[in-house]
C-alpha cells in the first residue's frame, strides 16, 4: 500500500502505483504513447492477497489506486493457483545472440564493408584505365599529326600577296 506525503500546499501528493518496472522511455514508432506496464511476481502476488483479503467495498479502491482491472486480478489469481507465478517468466522477444552469432554477424558486416570497398575500387580503377586508354590514343594522334607535318613542306600561310 502506498502512502502519499502532503506537498507544500498541504494537500496530498498524487499516489503513484508500486510495483512497476520503471523502464526508460525508447525511442521507437510508438514513443508518443505510454509505455507497457510490468509487473513482478512479488507485487502480482501481494495484490492478489490485499484484494481478496480486502471488504467487498473496498475492492474497487485497490483496483482504482494500482490503476488496474478486474481482469488483471483473475489471471494472477488463476497464475498464482497453477503455480506459474512461482517461476521466473520468460522473457518476451528475441532471445539474445550467442558470443558465436554476434560474432558471426559482425563478421559478416565487415566482409560485405570489404566488398563494397573492394568494388568501389575496381570501379576507380576501371575508370582511371580508360582515362589512360584515351590519354594514350590522344597522344597517339598527336605523334601522328607531328610526324605527318614534319614530312611535308609547311603550306604558305601568309595572306595577301605571296612572294616570287
Amino acid at each position: 500500500m502506498t502512502t502519499s506525503t502532503p506537498d507544500e500546499t498541504g494537500q496530498p501528493a498524487p499516489e503513484e502505483p508500486t510495483g512497476q518496472d520503471q523502464e526508460s522511455p525508447e525511442q521507437g514508432p510508438r514513443s508518443d504513447r505510454p509505455a507497457r506496464r510490468t509487473f513482478t511476481a512479488e507485487f502480482k502476488r501481494a495484490i492478489v492477497k490485499e484484494y481478496d483479503s480486502a471488504p467487498n467495498g473496498s475492492k474497487g479502491a485497490i483496483l482504482r489506486r494500482e490503476r488496474l482491472y478486474d481482469s488483471h486480478i483473475q489471471e494472477w489469481r488463476a497464475a498464482f493457483e497453477a503455480g506459474k507465478l512461482e517461476k521466473p517468466t520468460a522473457r518476451r522477444g528475441r532471445p539474445k545472440n550467442s558470443t558465436e552469432q554476434t560474432q558471426i554477424a559482425q563478421l559478416t558486416k565487415e566482409l560485405a564493408a570489404e566488398r563494397a570497398s573492394h568494388e568501389r575500387t575496381r570501379d576507380q580503377l576501371a575508370s582511371s584505365d580508360a582515362a589512360l586508354d584515351t590519354l594514350g590514343k590522344g597522344v597517339a594522334f598527336l605523334e601522328a599529326l607531328c610526324s605527318k607535318n614534319a614530312s611535308s613542306p609547311a603550306p604558305n600561310t601568309h595572306r595577301g600577296k605571296q612572294r616570287p
